[in-house]
């Protein structure tokens, strides 16, 4: 299972300009370290966590600015990562089988892997629905395990953050790190089982997980 934001898509620096920009045109303060340390966590959560003193009504033109930035924007800005076809492809035929767990919406997800072809490499895609929370809680992950029918102790997590890591842990299964863009990652806050710096490797790390 992968996530998808740093992990799939190269998309994080997008995600972040979104909120600088959105922040700038209606005349709000915004800490850059604030906004990309926070990536990954559902979009409710986060603007708690980035925008929490803010009040409602500005809150709320922030979000339909930042909405119309996305919107007119992600398709020139964001990309899939060069590895991504390539390993996917090569898991596929080696058998195994592929899902991506986000804490984005699952229209949204279904979106962007459609856009960049993609999505027909996953057997599931799991994101926020009503009832399925985003990370660090482990729901999105439980939600592909019980859709594919596979245990926990037969899965792997790939992602690229601390919230990763913790859905991970929540939810039983092996975190894997793939540690993109020189990203600052903190092992205090959860240690990964395993860490690479692209998804090269994965193969045969995934083929060595299962001799274990």
């Amino acid at each position: 299972m992968f996530d998808m934001d740093g992990t799939i898509l190269d998309s994080e620096d997008f995600i972040t300009w979104t909120f600088l920009e959105a922040s700038r045109i209606v005349g709000v303060e915004v800490d850059e370290d604030a906004i990309r340390r926070n990536i990954g966590r559902p979009l409710e959560e986060f603007s708690s966590l980035v925008f929490g003193g803010l009040g409602r009504e500005k809150h709320l033109e922030l979000m339909r600015v930042r909405a119309k930035l996305v919107e007119e924007n992600w398709r020139r800005m964001i990309r899939v990562f060069d590895d991504v076809p390539e390993v996917l492809g090569l898991l596929r035929s080696k058998g195994f089988r592929l899902a991506v767990a986000s804490s984005s919406k699952l229209e949204r997800i279904v979106e962007y892997l459609g856009y960049f072809n993609i999505l027909g490499l996953f057997d599931t895609v799991s994101g926020v629905v009503d009832g399925v929370r985003g990370k660090p809680y482990p729901d999105v992950i439980l939600r592909a395990l019980s859709t594919m029918g596979v245990g926990a102790d037969e899965a792997v997590y790939v992602g690229d953050r601390e919230v990763d890591c913790l859905a991970a842990r929540s939810a039983g299964v092996v975190f894997v790190l793939v540690n993109r863009n020189n990203y600052r990652y903190d092992p205090g806050v959860c240690r990964p089982d395993y860490a690479l710096e692209s998804l090269r490797p994965l193969p045969d790390l995934l083929l060595y997980i299962n001799k274990k």
